[in-house]
């Protein structure tokens, strides 16, 4: 149980190849609201050999300062290696609570305040919150407005749905992401839980992490009122990535199953997705922008079975969208 006294708070943040994104993101954290009783850090890891953004976080560090700004480089290639260089940094330097957002994305200067309301209302180990797709502020061709209000229709409907979860109070079962995460550091220096580096640059090393810390025992939650947005690169505004993006993950999903003996589970995914694919068609005159985006994901998610089933490794991450 965390006391009243003054709480250490981490921020962290963790980026690669995307130095603007990395600037709004920052910009957003210049405005956010301290909460009573805390001392805040930002701790920023460069997923490189070397450092590369230290005009951006000098001056960033000059925007926050009394505050301190931490910057480090992860050599090894990875996000579950970044976001473990930060969440070692957090717990060998005492602090309490660990925060994450993601480098392309701004959050509300409530979004901490929120966080820990949530948290500190049932002693939770874990808490989430929604991530918002902001506006594009580039011209989008014909095509890019409708992958764009798909992959918009899809993520209002995943928070819709996430919040009826949560009012039945049963946000316990919601998968969450590190787009948008606190973290109490006392469950993981008692576990010794940390994201699966093995991983690579596959990704999805957040909802790994998340079931692992229920299998651990952990308390989670999510909050409907701490708010983050992502920017989404133009690159990705084409059916194709979100093939990929699927085929990726479950690519990933399909080893992590066999590994922890729960491959029984993946003929039901696959008829899951064979159904979502079959619906979507027969609707997609009514339902073009969602439908066709609902399509290409889970025709790479089952691809994506059946790729991993051959043993090929996801490698998602390699390549870097945005700047």
């Amino acid at each position: 149980m965390l006391t009243n006294s003054t709480r250490k708070i981490c921020i962290g943040t963790i980026t690669r190849n995307r130095p603007v994104m990395l600037q709004k993101l920052l910009s957003s954290y210049e405005a956010l609201i301290c909460p009573a009783a805390s001392e805040l850090s930002f701790v920023i890891v460069e997923n490189s050999d070397k450092k590369t953004l230290e005009p951006i976080v000098e001056s960033f560090r000059k925007q926050v300062a009394p505050l301190d700004v931490i910057y480090k480089c992860e050599p090894v290639l990875g996000i579950a290696s970044a976001r473990n260089r930060v969440l070692n940094y957090a717990i060998d330097h005492g602090y309490d609570l660990l925060t994450f957002a993601d480098d392309d994305e701004e959050v509300e200067p409530q979004w901490l305040i929120e966080l820990l309301k949530e948290r500190d209302a049932s002693d939770l180990d874990i808490v989430g919150s929604p991530v918002r797709f902001a506006t594009p502020e580039s011209k989008l061709t014909l095509w890019q407005k409708i992958v764009w209000q798909g992959v918009n229709q899809v993520n209002q409907g995943a928070e819709a749905r996430a919040l009826e979860i949560y009012k039945e109070g049963k946000a316990d079962r919601l998968k969450l992401a590190t787009g948008s995460w606190l973290g109490n550091l006392s469950f993981f220096r008692s576990t010794g839980l940390r994201f699966d580096a093995s991983l690579g640059q596959a990704g999805g090393e957040d909802w790994q992490l998340w079931q692992e810390a229920k299998d651990l025992g952990a308390l989670t939650g999510w909050t409907p009122y701490a708010i983050a947005y992502e920017s989404i690169p133009v690159s990705r505004l084409k059916l194709n990535y979100y093939y990929r993006r699927n085929r990726d993950h479950t690519r990933m999903v399909y080893r992590e199953r066999v590994k922890n003996g729960r491959a029984g589970r993946t003929f039901g995914s696959v008829l899951s997705r064979i159904y979502k694919v079959l619906v979507s068609t027969i609707l997609l005159p009514f339902h073009r922008e969602r439908g066709l985006l609902t399509i290409a994901s889970n025709l790479g998610s089952l691809v994506g079975f059946i790729e991993g089933a051959r043993g090929k490794i996801s490698m998602h991450y390699s390549e870097i969208d945005g700047h």
